[in-house]
Order: C-alpha cells, then sequence, then structure tokens
C-alpha cells in the first residue's frame, strides 16, 4: 500500500499538471529560449501565435532541448508542426518569433500503458490519478493496421500524437519508465515490481492477434518483453546518465544494453 500512495505521489507532481504556457523570449533559427517552471527535459508541445483577441493557430512543434532549474530557463528545439495533416488543405509559412507562445505538456493528462500482464496493467493505471487512460486495445488495433507485431518507437510516436496522447508508461525491470511519448524521452523512473509473472508479448492486450507485415521492422513477433523495452528506452535516451546508472545496478557492467550509450566511463 505504501508503495502505490508514493507511486500516486510522485507521478502526479509534475507530470500530471495542468500544460505550461510561456511567451518565446528569442528566436535563433530552429532554436527559442523561455523562462518557466517545471520544465524537463524532453518535454513536447508547440508553438502558437496569437493573430488577434478571437484568432490563433498552432505554427510549429516544440521540444524541451535543455532546461535549467536554477533560472527556469529553457532552450526549445522547433521543428515543422505534425498534429495535423492534411494534404488537400493550404498551410501557413509562418515562422516562430518572439511574443509567440510555447504550450507545453499539452497531452500530459492522457497517456497509454504497457504493462505484461493485466494484473500489472490494473495496479498502474489505479496508482496514479488525474489520467485519462487510452486503452491499449487500440494501439494493438494500430499496430495490426501497420503490420507491426513489433511496435517500434515510430510507433509510439505517430500513434500518440494523432491520438493527443502525451504520456507513455512502461513497466519493465521492476521499474515504471514514465516518457514524453512524442519525444520517447525519458521523464521520470519510479520503482514499480510487476504484479505477477506471467508475461504478454509485445504488451498486455485483449487483443489476441496483431497482424505482421510480410516483411519489414517490425513485422515479426517479439520474442521477449523485458529486454526490448530496456533497450529501446537506452537507444532514444543514450545521452542520460542517470538512466545509465540505473542500468548498470540492476545489470553487470558487461550487459549489451551499456552499450546503446552514448558515453564512456
Amino acid at each position: 500500500m505504501m508503495r502505490i500512495w508514493l507511486m500516486t505521489l510522485i507521478a502526479c507532481g509534475v507530470l500530471n499538471a495542468s500544460s505550461i504556457s510561456a511567451p518565446l523570449l528569442e528566436v535563433q533559427g530552429d532554436r527559442a529560449t523561455i523562462t518557466a517552471e517545471n520544465l524537463r527535459d524532453g518535454m513536447s508541445g508547440f508553438i502558437v501565435r496569437q493573430f488577434d483577441a478571437a484568432h490563433s493557430t498552432i505554427i510549429a512543434n516544440a521540444r524541451v532541448e535543455k532546461s535549467n532549474p536554477a533560472d527556469h530557463r529553457a532552450i526549445l528545439k522547433i521543428s515543422p508542426y505534425t498534429g495535423l495533416h492534411q494534404d488537400a488543405l493550404p498551410s501557413g509559412n509562418w515562422q516562430p518569433r518572439a511574443s509567440d507562445t510555447a504550450v507545453l505538456a499539452y497531452d500530459y493528462e492522457r497517456a497509454l500503458v504497457i504493462a505484461p500482464n493485466d494484473d500489472t496493467y490494473d495496479a498502474i493505471t489505479k496508482s496514479i490519478s488525474g489520467v485519462e487512460w487510452v486503452h491499449p486495445d487500440n494501439y494493438a488495433t494500430f499496430l495490426s493496421y501497420e503490420g507491426h507485431q513489433t511496435p517500434l518507437v515510430e510507433d509510439f510516436q505517430s500513434y500518440c500524437t494523432a491520438n493527443s496522447i502525451g504520456l507513455l508508461y512502461v513497466q519493465s525491470a521492476d521499474q515504471l519508465f514514465t516518457l514524453d511519448c512524442k519525444s520517447f524521452t525519458l521523464l521520470q523512473t519510479t520503482q514499480f515490481a510487476k504484479v505477477a509473472e506471467k508475461e504478454r508479448t509485445p504488451f498486455y492486450t485483449r487483443i489476441p492477434t496483431i497482424r505482421g507485415a510480410w516483411w519489414g521492422k517490425g513485422s515479426s513477433s517479439l520474442k521477449s518483453y523485458e529486454p526490448y523495452y530496456l533497450e529501446i528506452i537506452a537507444l532514444s535516451n543514450s545521452k542520460n546518465k542517470e538512466l545509465y546508472e540505473l542500468y548498470k545496478a540492476k545489470f553487470s557492467s558487461d550487459n549489451a544494453l551499456l552499450r546503446n550509450f552514448d558515453f564512456k566511463e
């Protein structure tokens, strides 16, 4: 009971708070700076331009590239907006500028859970309040359409973008990894052991079969749950020193997972 209570306290602090809005202070190329509290590296969002009191539009994607907790200043990486794609409609050619507004962590109240079994899935979703859970059955259906029996990082990103999902929770190696689902950046880790030994691949879902394509990346079935998710989290966060130390503490120093990091001792 204490573990669950602590889990709720930690997860519902910064990550499940309201979205964070701040004006751009300056823009240089594809970088912009803002000042705001509770920012974390990897948080995703977008840039909004206000034309008048009644009209505004999203003009770009944004991701926190580097934040400084001391002065609450952060550098944002700006890229073309991909949330709404429609070739039949014209798109604006606006470039972000100072006084435009960055909106970050906008979809963090909606989340997807990847768990090895239904008991662990239930424990996670009941431990975290204030979240609208998107059931993994929906994600499994998406993977069948894509022909990916093994979910790719790009699958998570495109699915979460299309369905306005901000957070991805992955339970593996007695940890609950919290990632920004659109950038796949690790935001937080919390100790959380799986509830039962049974294991479903590629994750717990009530969909009996995820169809695979004839060939291509992701088309083969996933053989082992835990190593795969630990690897893709490491590959997408290869400069995260805390994650490296966590893996090093849990596994031997010559474990293949440690080779996915971009720095040496």
